[in-house]
């Protein structure tokens, strides 16, 4: 495979406005830092080491949220999608530098993570390889997690994204510009 970019805005634009607003009773919920809403999940989740390519399966009835489940769908029509979460980070947050080794185009057998903004995203910074990646909610974002990246959130409001992990099949690579 050619050596990919670490960052790659995808050809897909979504209404994160519509998004936001389907998932705003789920969002009124308090929590601190950091949460997670899992969309769908692994087949086994207890054995979900991050790496798995099995099917997700809603968690649950996601019927009230038509147009999210409808993303997540159109995905699955052209590919395996491992998990679907929502991450909402707290405002003035920081996420710690890090790496997830399973999530890049040049991990054998790996997934890649798409990540939709879905909360304006003018007071947050996510940094890979020390340099930002400019996303705007409703775009489509592939990002080579397993190198280096941290968020750092500058705002007042809690930042939302959708992310979904996919197996990167000949229709991801061509939707990244990126050869077999």
């Amino acid at each position: 495979m050619t050596q990919a970019p670490d960052r790659i805005k995808l050809p897909f634009h979504y209404d994160a406005g519509r998004m936001l607003d389907e998932l705003s009773s789920d969002l009124a919920k308090p929590f601190l830092y950091y949460s997670v809403v899992m969309l769908t999940v692994p087949p086994d989740l207890s054995a979900h080491t991050g790496a798995s390519r099995a099917p997700s399966k809603d968690n649950g009835d996601l019927s009230d949220i038509p147009y999210t489940k409808s993303i997540i769908d159109g995905f699955r029509a052209h590919t395996v999608v491992t998990l679907t979460r929502l991450l909402r980070l707290e405002a003035g947050a920081e996420v710690q530098e890090h790496t997830d080794p399973t999530l890049g185009l040049d991990v054998p057998d790996s997934v890649v993570r798409l990540t939709i903004p879905i909360t304006p995203t003018d007071d947050v910074e996510f940094l890979l390889n020390g340099d930002p990646v400019p996303m705007q909610p409703g775009e489509c974002w592939y990002m080579k997690l397993n190198d280096p990246h941290r968020v750092l959130h500058h705002g007042t409001q809690e930042r939302v994204n959708l992310t979904l992990d996919v197996v990167p099949n000949a229709w991801v690579l061509d939707q990244l510009g990126v050869a077999a």
